[in-house]
């Protein structure tokens, strides 16, 4: 009796695996046929003219928060704790600040890298855009980075969009 189920189990899961085969060739085969490209967004990140204006922005305002820290910190009276404890939970809280406004930015550049993707799949005839960092393999023929950041660096200018 064991033997039949085992038989029985054995022949539903082959075919089973099969099915599961046949599935997969035909879903790879349709993928393989539409266009799919990949473009690094890291690079988009930091060389776009978006990337280096958000960079250097805030970059500045880290430099403001230092800079008033150490003006106050040349102030203070280092032998007062409690003065010193002060300047502490200031520092902290203008870090805090800066790790927000850091936070917010990237939030809305990336949805804007996103829409941007969008329009530029749309206007080529991408079927499928991935990150290159999720590609293990791909042809340089894939590779769009040039293409997408000579086209988002167009629409940052055209539409020069806050992120602030």
């Amino acid at each position: 009796m064991l033997k039949i189920i085992d038989k029985t189990r054995r022949f539903i899961m082959g075919k089973a695996f099969l099915a599961l085969l046949l599935i997969l060739t035909a879903v790879f085969s349709s993928i393989a046929s539409e266009k799919v490209v990949y473009i690094d967004i890291q690079k988009i990140f930091i060389q776009s003219k978006a990337g280096v204006d958000i960079k250097n922005y805030l970059q500045k305002k880290a430099d403001e928060a230092r800079n008033y820290i150490q003006t106050k910190a040349s102030l203070v009276d280092k032998n007062n704790p409690q003065a010193m404890q002060e300047l502490q939970q200031e520092a902290m809280k203008k870090q805090q600040e800066i790790n927000e406004l850091q936070q917010k930015i990237v939030n809305k550049f990336t949805n804007f890298i996103k829409n941007a993707i969008d329009e530029f799949a749309k206007k080529n005839g991408y079927e499928l855009v991935v990150d290159k960092q999720a590609v293990l393999f791909g042809q340089d023929k894939y590779d769009k980075t040039k293409e997408f950041l000579t086209f988002f660096d167009e629409k940052y200018q055209k539409e020069k969009p806050k992120f602030e």
